[in-house]
Parts: structure tokens; C-alpha cells; sequence
């Protein structure tokens, strides 16, 4: 194909697949330089939007996937059906010392849970441990933690290790919660006043003496 000028008639030569040229074809309309496709250009646009329209969706399966190993990395929470059914019964929802592994006492307020989990954080990192080695160890730590720290949690633990230990004699969650057994001495009770007491009580047996001493005099 050749173009002389924009004023000549453009020809294209035909061949055919034996390579035998035909005479040319000639166009009644002026060929422009650069021939479009608009269906293939259709095709080419909806194939970029698809492209561009995938991209969020791989992006959004990314995020999902990060925060679905974010949050399996959270400790498990021991608040079930079945762990009060057991606490329930006297038998023990878990094997694991939590009090131990924090070295804390039955009983100890909140702030103390804190501080202990820090320092056994602080002894862990300090132990030059590798890495998968520290990171079950933490976890382990994070998970007593977890369970120290919350109200509702230590209150089904700490139940849960009372009823084990004396499954014959029940007791109310609400015992065994820090928060609401007292942490200071209850006040001196005052001396009770026993005069009134005495008074009645001489009144009475005043009385039945002098029943008797009435009822033997009639009698004679």
C-alpha cells in the first residue's frame, strides 16, 4: 500500500495466499494515516477497567488476610458455655497456673498483675532467646495476662479454682471476686448496750415471782 499525496486515490494491492497479485482495488474515500478500531479499542478500554477494578479487590484480600493473623495472634478467651458448666460442677476449666507463671498470689489487686506481667516481659527479652522460642513463651505470658487482667475472666478462673478444690461445698462467683470483697478492715463495733436488757429482763422475773407468791396465797 502507497499514498502519493492526500489528493491521489489510495490503492491496496491483494494477494492471495499463493502469492499471485491481483490488480489494485481502488477506494472511493480518502484513507486516513492511522486506522481505528473502535471494537478492539472497546475491548482494550473494558480490559484496563477489569485490570483497575481487580486491584482494590486483591488489596481488600490482603487487609482481610493481615487482620485475620492479627487477630489469631490474640489470646483465647476462656468465657464459654462449657467452662462455666464445668466451673459449675467442680471440675477445672484449665490446667494452666496463671498465678504461677506471673509469680502472684490468689487474691492480689489488678495494679500487681501489671507490674508482673512487665517484669517477666523485661526477664523473657533479656534471655537472648531465638525467636520461636520467645515468641511461645510470650505468648504463653500474654495469656495469662489476658485472663488476670480482665474482671469478668478472673472472676470465672478464680471460681473455677475454688469449686475444683472443694467440689462438695458450693460457691457464688461474687465470693471469690477481688471486686467485691472488701480490702480493708471492717470498722470496730462499739460495746452493746445491755442496761435496757437487764431491765426488762428483771421486769419479767419480777413478774413471775410475784405470780407465784399471788397464786399461793389464793390457794390457802
Amino acid at each position: 500500500m502507497a499514498v502519493s499525496s492526500t489528493t491521489a486515490t489510495p490503492c491496496i494491492s491483494l494477494r492471495d495466499p499463493n502469492g499471485i497479485q491481483y490488480s489494485p482495488l481502488k477506494l472511493g474515500f480518502p484513507l486516513p494515516h492511522a486506522v481505528r478500531f473502535p471494537v478492539k479499542q472497546q475491548q482494550r478500554n473494558i480490559l484496563i477497567r477489569r485490570s483497575s477494578s481487580d486491584a482494590p479487590q486483591e488489596t481488600a484480600t490482603d487487609l482481610d488476610s493481615q487482620s485475620s493473623v492479627e487477630a489469631s495472634k490474640s489470646p483465647p478467651s476462656i468465657i464459654s458455655a462449657l467452662n462455666v458448666e464445668k466451673a459449675l460442677r467442680g471440675i477445672a476449666i484449665t490446667e494452666a497456673d496463671h498465678y504461677g507463671r506471673l509469680g502472684l498470689q490468689r487474691g492480689c489487686p489488678y495494679e500487681e498483675v501489671t507490674v508482673a506481667y512487665k517484669n517477666k516481659y523485661e526477664e523473657l527479652m533479656n534471655q537472648g532467646l531465638d525467636e520461636e522460642d520467645l515468641t511461645k513463651k510470650l505468648d504463653i505470658l500474654k495469656e495469662s495476662y489476658s485472663i488476670l487482667s480482665s474482671e469478668v475472666e478472673r472472676r470465672l478462673y478464680d471460681w473455677s479454682l475454688t469449686r475444683s478444690e472443694q467440689p462438695d461445698k458450693y460457691v457464688w462467683p461474687f465470693e471469690v471476686d477481688i471486686t467485691q470483697t472488701p480490702t480493708q478492715q471492717p470498722p470496730p463495733q462499739e460495746p452493746e448496750d445491755v442496761g435496757p436488757t437487764r431491765v426488762v429482763g428483771y421486769f419479767f422475773l419480777g413478774w413471775i415471782v410475784l405470780s407465784f407468791a399471788i397464786s399461793i396465797a389464793l390457794n390457802r
